[in-house]
């Protein structure tokens, strides 16, 4: 009897984008990290084929780097749309534009004389200030991380999609995947509480169930699919020509 075939994780279900496209490097950012997890996914399951019973932590490290790399992708993602793309949307997008005089706004009023000074100053003397504050503004939104839940929400008002892109549920599933992310990420998944019973089923590391991490990478992948397409989106309906933004 033939071996069971093991279907693909993940598919972005998308049309590829053309060699000309635009969007084309944001397009291959997305492709990658799905092409990614499901290499983690294949082995994973691959390892576990014929098994029982709970799997071993090095079986699920291959799934804790499943959702790192999705995680990972998503940062990727959004720094490449914010860098190239967010100049383009706040030209024609009244949300954004509002958005980026409220940075603004916030600026002129931060305790730091200096730096301030040295921002006005720089617009002042540049032919077009405004690329000078919208710089520093798109510097700012990128120089972090973006793994984080309201660093994605910020990015997600900055562009101008609106408090209602995600439901309650989304948010709180993004939440989550950003939770179990930094256990994995910053701490190893190590169990550090001494209240611990070391009983018979006790271990050092969390356990961590194919079922949960593939929700919590699902989320994320889906997060990053879905503001890809707002933003091409975005370009589409106000007619947003690529070499000006």
């Amino acid at each position: 009897m033939p071996p069971k075939k093991i279907t693909e994780f993940y598919n972005i279900g998308m049309t590829p984008e053309s060699e000309g496209s635009s969007f084309i490097i944001e397009y291959n950012i997305l492709l990658r990290t799905a092409e990614s997890v499901n290499n983690f996914n294949l082995l994973y399951k691959t390892w576990r084929s014929g098994e029982k019973g709970p799997s071993t932590h090095a079986q699920q490290d291959l799934y804790r780097a499943m959702l790192a790399f999705a995680c990972a992708g998503l940062d990727v993602l959004l720094k490449q749309l914010v860098k190239t793309k967010l100049s383009g949307i706040i030209s024609a997008d009244k949300n954004a534009q509002e958005k980026f005089k409220e940075h603004v706004k916030r600026g002129i009023n931060l305790k730091e004389p200096n730096k301030i000074l040295n921002t006005v100053a720089l617009a002042l003397i540049d032919q077009n200030p405004k690329e000078i504050l919208l710089k520093e503004y798109i510097e700012d939104l990128t120089r972090d991380s973006l793994q984080a839940k309201d660093k994605v929400m910020t990015i997600i008002s900055a562009s101008g999609l609106g408090d209602k892109f995600l439901s309650n549920e989304k948010l709180n599933a993004m939440k989550d995947a950003f939770e179990a992310r930094n256990q994995i990420i910053h701490e190893m998944d190590i169990n550090t509480l001494d209240n611990l019973s070391k009983t018979r089923g006790y271990r050092t590391r969390r356990q961590r169930t194919a079922p949960q991490v593939e929700k919590h990478t699902k989320t994320i992948l889906d997060l990053a699919k879905n503001i890809f397409i707002a933003y091409k989106k975005k370009f589409e309906d106000f007619g947003i020509d690529i070499k000006k933004s």
